[in-house]
């Protein structure tokens, strides 16, 4: 089949996508899912306790190297929501046509044909090279498996996580752990790029990395800010932005 390219091109898919469909029934709903084309292939198997293997289907010689996630498309807010998840990340995005949102192994089935054929596509033409990629993407690097991840959260489950990030970050800084450190800076950074901006995460990124006395203490206060306004608790926040103001050292 012919796969229609909203973003990005047949001739140099970028190995991930998001592929979406319009409900026959209802023009205005929308479902998606999302198509990644792995690098190497995995033998499940492998990782299986004996008695299910026998279980497991035959995936050929090369076991999995494509998928989509969900198998079958969820439905999402809007078209426009899903263009923008697909900007940010740089993801294809691929128009799947309509079809019955409510006829899930029908959807599976083409899911499935089209994650076949986008594998086909990546295969022939293999990953974009660095001349390739525009300049913005090589300044800022890849956004990868982790900027998805992150996308399917909750905000309340993106703090969660960022609160575990900003303290792996922390004992890095102290112990001198630079690989860890780096690690946790390069998650923080792309749950930032999940976050509404006023959340100012470059801002507890560089306190959570400081190695002054009051990095750990501006950290927290970044991250108590963002729980605020999560709640939506105004006054809490002002008078977190009064403390941060008052410690002299924000950028």
């Amino acid at each position: 089949m012919a796969l229609n390219f909203e973003r990005g091109r047949s001739d140099s898919p970028r190995g991930h996508a998001f592929i979406y469909f319009t409900d026959a029934a209802s023009p205005g709903a929308i479902a998606a899912t999302y198509a990644v084309v792995l690098p190497l292939s995995v033998d499940f198997s492998k990782y299986m306790p004996p008695f299910l293997v026998g279980q497991v289907p035959d995936m050929g010689e090369d076991g999995i190297t494509a998928f989509a996630f969900p198998p079958a498309p969820e439905p999402v807010s809007d078209l426009a929501s899903v263009q923008n998840m697909a900007d940010r990340r740089d993801d294809d995005l691929i128009n799947a046509g309509t079809a019955s949102l409510t006829d899930v192994m029908h959807l599976m089935t083409v899911v499935g044909e089209i994650v076949e054929e986008y594998a086909g596509l990546c295969a022939q033409t293999g990953p974009p090279t660095l001349e390739e990629r525009p300049t913005d993407e090589l300044e800022s690097g890849d956004t990868g498996v982790d900027d998805v991840v992150y996308g399917l959260m909750s905000e309340a489950d993106q703090l969660g996580e960022l609160t575990k990030l900003v303290g792996r970050l922390r004992f890095a800084t102290e112990g001198g752990d630079i690989p860890t450190g780096e690690d946790a800076s390069a998650r923080i950074r792309s749950l930032g790029r999940n976050l509404p901006s006023n959340r100012h995460i470059d801002q507890l990124l560089g306190a959570a990395q400081s190695s002054s006395p009051d990095g750990a203490k501006l950290a927290q206060l970044y991250l108590e800010r963002a729980y605020s306004l999560l709640r939506e608790d105004y006054l809490r926040v002002k008078s977190i932005d009064d403390e941060i103001e008052a410690t002299g050292i924000v950028e």
